[in-house]
């Protein structure tokens, strides 16, 4: 076999390929961040909780929201980053648009592009009726500001599945305390522990997991 010395187009195919490799083996990015005066109560809402979100429980409110979608990607090639020029990306709205084909109020929204990555959104307000609305009885003022937070994280999370996994494959209906499942109505959403089902092993799977450093 004669070997032939590697023309132009060789060459570029060649160095498109490590690049593409390299590409492949980086970590992924997830944009996650608030949009401007996203984190504000409706005034039915803070009256109903004593009073608007102060700053400090804004900053809490952000602060939780992104540990929850951090721990929620924990061993895998995800970082979460606060830009939306991220691969996939989820920004927090004081509330989404009206939609045609949804009638009834939504928490989150989004649209898989496949190798283009994904973008969605989260519905500041309506996720904060629904932890008001799942709070415990006795329940102070903090434990439903931290339930805001957890609840924001958690429909951002599953925002995300979405775009990861293609809108048609990721709920799983049947644990009311999955991140697959399908509806932010349920009291754990906001006050109890979530876990991964079926999706986990199709994250793996796609993403590859984090190596011990």
């Amino acid at each position: 076999m004669v070997l032939k010395r590697p023309g132009r187009w060789s060459a570029v195919c060649i160095a498109t390929a490590i690049a593409a490799s390299v590409t492949c083996s980086r970590t992924h990015t997830a944009g996650f961040w608030f949009e401007h005066d996203a984190v504000s109560l409706p005034n039915y809402l803070a009256a109903q909780v004593d009073g608007p979100l102060t700053e400090a429980e804004i900053a809490s409110i952000e602060r939780l929201s992104r540990a929850e979608v951090e721990r929620a990607f924990d061993g895998l090639t995800v970082s979460v980053v606060d830009s939306d020029r991220a691969f996939w990306r989820v920004a927090v709205l004081r509330s989404l648009p009206e939609r045609d084909n949804k009638a009834l109020p939504h928490a989150g929204e989004s649209l898989a592009m496949g190798f283009l990555g994904g973008r969605g959104s989260v519905g500041f307000d309506f996720v904060a009726f629904q932890a008001a609305h799942y709070a415990p009885p006795g329940a102070r003022r903090a434990d439903i500001i931290a339930g805001i937070g957890r609840g924001v994280g958690r429909v951002a999370v599953h925002e995300f599945m979405h775009q990861m996994l293609g809108l048609s494959n990721a709920h799983d209906d049947t644990d009311v305390n999955s991140y697959e499942y399908g509806r932010p109505d349920r009291s754990s959403q906001y006050y109890g522990d979530l876990h991964w089902t079926t999706a986990l092993p199709l994250l793996r799977r796609k993403l590859g997991a984090r190596r011990d450093e």
